[in-house]
């Protein structure tokens, strides 16, 4: 049973620009490469998104270890690229809103706030568990929004 503090608020600064990470959230090929904590994957054929209100967002988390699966099915209730995604979980009516907040052209600040939270996931370790998505998300901006310059030095050409 859910109680109306059943609140959770997660706020993380990323090394990349707002509409990249935006990108990320809503790009199957990008969820593949760190939706859900540690010790979990998203295989890219169990993700579907339709970013649009109205559309689906779902995904099958794979336990690393023993091959257990955890299905999510929400639906977009307010989409607005790059600043706002919105959805709803249809099997626990947890409402999450994403918003995401330049703090430069390549810094961004991602605020979280998911409401009618499931008593399973209030939890210390399940709290502990997203964070870890979290950082798996900062690992792959850091491959994909890495600014060409760190690119472009000198491959070892000689003259």
């Amino acid at each position: 049973m859910m109680s109306p503090e059943n609140d959770l608020r997660f706020t993380r600064v990323f090394d990349a620009p707002r509409e990249i990470v935006f990108q990320c959230m809503i790009e199957p090929d990008h969820l593949a490469q760190f939706w859900g904590p540690a010790g979990t994957n998203a295989p890219r054929e169990h993700i579907s998104v339709d970013a649009r209100p109205g559309g689906v967002f779902s995904t099958v988390m794979v336990n690393d270890r023993d091959g257990s699966r955890y299905p999510t099915h929400a639906v977009y209730d307010e989409v607005r690229p790059p600043e706002l995604l919105s959805w709803t979980e249809t099997h626990s009516g947890m409402k999450v809103v994403t918003q995401f907040v330049p703090l430069g052209p390549d810094r961004t600040e991602v605020r979280i706030h998911q409401r009618y939270v499931p008593e399973a996931f209030m939890a210390p370790e399940a709290r502990a568990g997203f964070l870890t998505s979290l950082d798996r998300l900062a690992a792959h901006l850091g491959r994909v929004a890495a600014p060409s310059s760190r690119y472009d030095t000198d491959q070892g050409n000689a003259g």
